[in-house]
């Protein structure tokens, strides 16, 4: 004869933690991996026709933790990126930003 104790107590601890484990194993999918090179562009820019130089914001991830900033001209500030799930830090001699 089956135990009350076991069906009672049991099975709906076992179903709360495997719910919290996939819960949590699901939160890791969003988060960015770099494995090469990758380019991101400022949507939604619309260029001034009388500035050449006026291309957007542009940020280039490398694998190595590298991150290029182009402010929108011709200058690139080198830095260091670290990636927290969704959140991406981004540090420059000159700027620090979150995204």
């Amino acid at each position: 004869m089956k135990s009350k104790f076991f069906s009672i107590t049991i099975l709906p601890i076992a179903a709360f933690i495997l719910t919290l484990s996939i819960f949590f194993c699901g939160c890791k999918k969003d988060q960015l991996t770099i494995n090469e090179e990758k380019r991101f562009a400022e949507v939604g820019f619309k260029p001034d026709p009388s500035n050449p130089y006026d291309g957007g914001w542009g940020v280039t991830l490398k694998p190595d933790g590298v991150v290029d900033i182009a402010t929108g001209g011709d200058i690139i500030y080198r830095g260091t990126y670290k990636i927290n799930g969704k959140n991406l830090k981004v540090s420059t001699d000159q700027m620090k930003f979150d995204f």
